[in-house]
């Protein structure tokens, strides 16, 4: 395992280092290992690789000698009606046997070895592809997990503000508070409401994805305890992990092997240009019982061919693959470049989601109590509904925006190492195994140890 592997691998347990083991089966590996054999990109590209591998095996049949064989019989019958008149009624047989082989063709010695760097494209483009479906299972597990959390969240304000227009409703039929508290609080939970349906539709479409990205019906049931242990992306860190990029990376990987085909075809246009050796043997035999004639008939040929003129097609094609080279050549950079900023993105989305963490922690706790706050102060009159109603609401959006971090985090994470080359499916059967059952419900104690230890 490389240095870079390595640091992969060690992300990936050491993420969730704080887990206990749970028994069960290992959900998502089980999808992963799903999308593997049923996703349809994969499959396809499957049969692209199986296609090239014949591909190949066709440019190289110049290789072999080609051997033809014919055998052949007739009957004669023939009146001649004349002063002499004459009958005659035989037959004649005979076969060929004819053997050729290409001896010196340099076009077609650079069309085999371009079928070989053919082939090693269609295999980085496949890795590429099975590394982007195992990303995309992983983004929409959890996706699905984040928007969950979101909604036990939303459902749990939605519940508070449920029993809140009952209290306000009661109190206003009690004339202790005037029509438009009743009012305040239904609208909050009408938008409360259309905040948990918004979340729901999410859901559902991370679902969707997810299942048709697997081709497995299969809802995520497990889920990951998330912790407290969120470090930054540093400057050493990221500086070791730039190094690794160009040697790495699927695309750029796959850009370069572009480039070194457009240089082989060059090569192979000249070609074009070089004479060609080959070399052919016959033998022919025929038999006749009309005059008890035979023959026997064999020819033996060396043939050069000397390119001279052909409308000049062949410096066309010469100058055009020159010019592949370049195209080409632009695409490797803008491969490198592309990801490189790709690179640099998710560097800032991970330090942002692990500072925003920090930030909404804070927040949170400071939220928590004065909503805390508000509700003492609404009974005693010295708060007005609005102040309590916004307080909530504030609480509660930073609750989701919060949970929403933490999954990006995770997401993100394994999206930037995903730049390296191939997952660690290791590390993340480790990661699978130490998950637990998923709660659709939201712990309200949590909220209390906002104010002391944090979130866990």
């Amino acid at each position: 395992m490389t240095k870079t592997n390595r640091s992969r691998a060690f992300f990936l347990v050491g993420l969730f280092a704080a887990w206990q083991p749970i028994s069960h089966a290992s959900e998502l590996s089980a999808l992963i290992n799903e999308a593997l054999k049923n996703n349809y990109q994969i499959i396809n590209s499957k049969y692209e690789v199986e296609s090239s591998e014949f591909d190949q095996s066709i440019s190289g049949a110049f290789f072999y000698p080609t051997i033809n064989a014919s055998a052949n019989t007739t009957w004669n019958d023939s009146e001649v009606d004349s002063s002499t008149p004459s009958n005659n009624e035989y037959n004649s047989y005979g076969y060929r046997v004819s053997v050729s082989q290409t001896i010196l063709d340099m076009s077609k010695i650079r069309s085999y070895q371009e079928s070989g760097i053919d082939l090693q494209i269609n295999k980085l483009k496949h890795d590429k592809i099975v590394n982007d479906i195992i990303i995309q299972v992983v983004e929409n597990y959890f996706s699905y997990l984040k928007y969950h959390s979101q909604k036990k969240a939303t459902d749990a304000q939605f519940r508070s503000s449920e029993a809140r227009l009952k209290q306000i409703s009661r109190n206003n039929e009690l004339g202790n508070l005037p029509k438009t508290d009743v009012y305040e609080t239904q609208a909050q939970k009408e938008s409360t409401y259309k905040q948990l349906a918004d979340i729901r539709k999410r859901i559902n479409l991370a679902l969707v994805q997810l299942q048709s990205t697997t081709q497995a019906p299969i809802r995520p049931s497990y889920d990951v305890k998330l912790n407290n242990q969120y470090a930054e992306i540093d400057y050493y860190e990221k500086s070791t992990l730039e190094k690794n990029l160009i040697g790495s990376n699927y695309d750029i990987a796959i850009a370069k092997s572009n480039l070194d085909k457009s240089k082989r075809s060059l090569t192979q246009s000249r070609s074009d240009f070089y004479p060609t050796l080959s070399a052919s043997a016959n033998y022919e035999y025929t038999d006749s019982n009309f005059d008890s004639s035979r023959s026997d008939d064999a020819t033996y040929a060396l043939t050069v061919d000397i390119p001279i003129v052909n409308g000049g097609s062949d410096y066309y094609d010469y100058q055009k693959s020159k010019t592949k080279i370049n195209q080409f050549s632009s695409q490797y950079d803008q491969a490198v470049n592309d990801n490189r900023v790709n690179f640099e993105e998710l560097i800032y989305n991970i330090n942002t989601n692990v500072e925003s963490l920090a930030i909404l922690k804070s927040i949170i706790k400071s939220n928590y109590l004065v909503y805390k706050g508000n509700q003492s102060a609404f009974k005693l009159g010295t708060k007005t509904l609005t102040d309590l109603l916004n307080s909530e609401s504030d609480l509660y959006d930073n609750i989701r925006e919060y949970h929403t971090n933490q999954y990006d985090y995770i997401i993100n994470m394994t999206k930037l190492y995903a730049l390296f080359g191939a997952v660690d499916l290791v590390s993340i059967e480790e990661v699978s195994n130490r998950m637990e059952p998923i709660s659709d419900t939201f712990d309200i104690s949590i909220l209390e140890r906002f104010t002391s230890e944090g979130v866990k």
